[in-house]
């Protein structure tokens, strides 16, 4: 399961290089401040989980498929396993996380279900699921298909090419139930603002309201 770009589907290098260096402080918020034991599902090189040890001062574990990134990434946290993604979450200590990170990681996988339920073994007793969620009802992206009638195929975004699955505000809930989870906490990020969208939000009575925001955070538990 590739849950990363590829070095060769992207024309710019130095594009390539920012994708795996992102720290995503937008997401630090939702990580629990008391987790002392943490893995981060397709963790690049390491930034956003080097800024959560940082924070928690715990113990981080990745993931990672891409070699060289992981690499970097083992000189900023504790332990990095490399390799497909279910492969290695099968090598995991059950009950042992106390928030396991899945940043823009889920809409890449064949069943991110599965995962998510194989996920939901290696939580500690009060854990959580953070992951990071492109919204495919994104203005922007649906104008791309409703107007200019296509569905490109884009190096990175919410038409990256390497994406399997798409999801709504609705799917993204759905996906946490049915895998065995309740969300805890979902928050719109990366927030569309213009006119038209204020507009839109009045005369539908905020029924499209979920269309400005270009990925969804959440903050999910193992339900009881």
């Amino acid at each position: 399961m590739r849950i990363v770009i590829s070095r060769n589907q992207v024309s710019d290098p130095a594009e390539v290089e920012a994708y795996y260096r992102q720290r995503r402080p937008e997401m630090l918020p939702f990580v629990p401040a008391t987790a002392k034991r943490v893995l981060e599902l397709g963790c690049a090189e390491g930034a956003f989980a080097a800024t959560v040890k940082e924070r928690t001062g715990g113990e981080v574990w990745g993931i990672e498929f891409n070699p060289q990134a992981a690499e970097r990434a083992c000189a900023l946290i504790d332990r990095v396993l490399v390799g497909d993604a279910d492969e290695q979450i099968a090598k995991l200590p059950d009950n042992y996380f106390d928030a396991i990170v899945c940043n823009d990681v889920l809409e890449h996988l064949v069943d991110p279900g599965s995962t998510l339920r194989e996920l939901r073994r290696k939580l500690a007793p009060g854990g959580v699921v953070v992951a990071s969620i492109p919204n495919i009802r994104f203005l922007p992206a649906l104008s791309k298909v409703v107007f200019r009638k296509d569905f490109p195929q884009e190096d990175y975004g919410i038409f990256d090419r390497t994406h399997l699955r798409f999801f709504t505000h609705k799917s993204i809930v759905r996906l946490f139930r049915t895998s065995g989870f309740s969300m805890r906490r979902m928050k719109g990020i990366s927030a569309y603002y213009s006119p038209l969208a204020l507009v839109l939000t009045i005369i539908s009575f905020g029924y499209f309201s979920d269309c400005f925001y270009m990925q969804y955070a959440c903050v999910a538990s193992p339900s009881t």
